[in-house]
């Protein structure tokens, strides 16, 4: 059953709203909760007034007159909250939950509330402080800092994740928000003004990249021009941009390169590897395969980097996302499937060699099998399935990453009434819909179960 995915524009009014807490008022949980080295969401986008006749408080005079997947209809809660305002419809009203989500908004403005500043070099300095703050933890811990190549432990990559969401998005917005406050307060045109708007696009993207889970084709870069205006105008110093740049580009061409030959070249599964030029290498396997392998140096390797990389070289077997934080799009990984073409990080390529055909095209790490497996766990225990329903998970764990879908087996007990079954069903494809996950379920008796028979059986019980 295909479900409608939130717009990327009210996902990031959702987002600019919330600021990272629940917006219930005696709740206001953080969204992300820390296990080891880990970042969870426990964000949960709730309707206020629920889908279908049944839905949360459908039957409120507003149900058919509002876009239900609209932003005035939508509030950003943590999954307990979520949970609870749903199945306990009867006590939290249209009315109270639209009143939780403009009060929260204006708690998030009064505490941003941004100063009027009638003196550009003042405004300019609080402007280069973030800045500053920002390229520090860039240089420090981003992904093509030292650390990220030659730290080993994983936690370069971690102290990275948080720093993005506690430390530059925020910048980025105070930057942007201050700029905007006082605009009025300087003349029009206004230079800062217009600058900033380069520097809002990529703040944009940036977000879109670490919150909404919708990596972009078109990713708006860091615009250097926005930081050298800032301190030109405050009379600080100026880099070198363009030879600074060259040697970025250098270190992170050589990096990349002894990055691969040191995971690679020991691997026991790989007989022979040669490194054609600064991305190219010809890899001959111990079963005898020949691969021509690819090695990228983006941080989102994209449909649009797939067709660079086929410019390159037509011929290409593999393609490796070779930096240590790089990943790829789900539509990047079905175009080069599609293609006859393994795009793997470099993890995921040092187990995927000893597999072939389509187990290798497909190859996931098990992390991400037992993670399917997991998350589907916690999601069943939210919809309070009946102990004595049987729930399998199965299917091909590449469509759940690249198509956000389950197959889920539901097997009731022979002579369960049809009014539980229909609840129980509904209450599954709620769950999974607030999460954006698409649904396939087969439901059938027990008797049913035990006569069906499947290809390619790999199957997991959750419940």
């Amino acid at each position: 059953m295909i479900r409608k995915s939130i717009p990327t524009n009210i996902a990031r009014k959702l987002w600019s709203q919330c600021s990272g807490f629940c917006q219930n008022p005696s709740c206001n949980k953080y969204l992300f909760a820390e296990v080891e080295d880990n970042a969870v969401s426990l964000a949960n986008v709730a309707h206020i007034i629920g889908h279908g006749i049944n839905g949360p408080r459908s039957e409120h005079e507003l149900a058919n007159h509002i876009d239900r997947d609209g932003i005035d209809n939508l509030i950003m809660l943590c999954l307990q909250c979520h949970k609870i305002v749903d199945e306990l419809q009867d006590q939290f009203s249209v009315e109270q939950i639209q009143g939780w989500k403009t009060t929260h908004e204006h708690k998030i403005i009064s505490l941003f509330d941004l100063p009027q500043i009638h003196d550009e070099k003042i405004l300019l300095e609080k402007v280069n402080d973030l800045l500053d703050e920002n390229r520090v933890i860039f240089e420090e811990y981003g992904p093509f800092s030292t650390q990220a190549f030659e730290g080993l432990s994983g936690d370069t990559c971690t102290i990275w994740r948080r720093r993005c969401l506690d430390t530059i998005l925020p910048n980025n917005q105070k930057i942007i928000d201050l700029i905007e406050v006082n605009k009025k307060n300087f003349p029009y045109p206004w230079e800062i003004y217009r600058q900033m708007m380069r520097y809002k696009l990529h703040s944009d993207s940036f977000r879109d990249n670490c919150l909404l889970e919708k990596k972009i084709n078109d990713y708006k870069l860091f615009p250097r021009e926005f930081d050298d205006f800032v301190k030109r105008e405050l009379g600080l110093t100026v880099e070198d941009r363009e030879r600074k740049y060259e040697e970025e580009l250098e270190f992170r061409k050589a990096t990349v390169s002894d990055y691969i030959e040191k995971f690679l070249a020991n691997h026991s599964f790989i007989k022979r590897m040669e490194k054609l030029n600064i991305a190219m290498f010809d890899v001959e396997l111990q079963d005898g395969r020949n691969l021509r392998v690819f090695a990228t140096n983006t941080y989102f390797f994209t449909e649009y980097t797939f067709e660079q990389t086929i410019t390159v070289d037509p011929a290409v077997d593999v393609i490796i996302c070779s930096k240590p934080y790089s990943t790829y799009t789900s539509e990047a990984k079905k175009l080069c499937i599609s293609n006859g073409i393994g795009l793997f990080t470099l993890k995921s390529f040092m187990g995927a060699i000893r597999k072939n055909g389509d187990e290798f095209l497909n190859y996931l790490l098990n992390e991400g099998r037992s993670g399917r497996i997991s998350n589907s766990q916690s999601l069943i225990r939210q919809a309070t399935v009946p102990l004595d329903f049987q729930v399998y998970i199965f299917g091909s764990y590449l469509r759940r990453e690249i198509y956000k879908d389950i197959d889920f087996i539901l097997v009731y007990p022979t002579g369960t009434e049809s009014d539980l079954i229909s609840s129980t069903v509904e209450n599954i494809r709620q769950v999974f819909k607030d999460r954006l996950l698409l649904l396939d379920i087969t439901i059938c008796s027990e008797i049913e179960y035990k006569a069906m028979s499947f290809e390619n059986d790999n199957r997991v019980r959750i419940q």
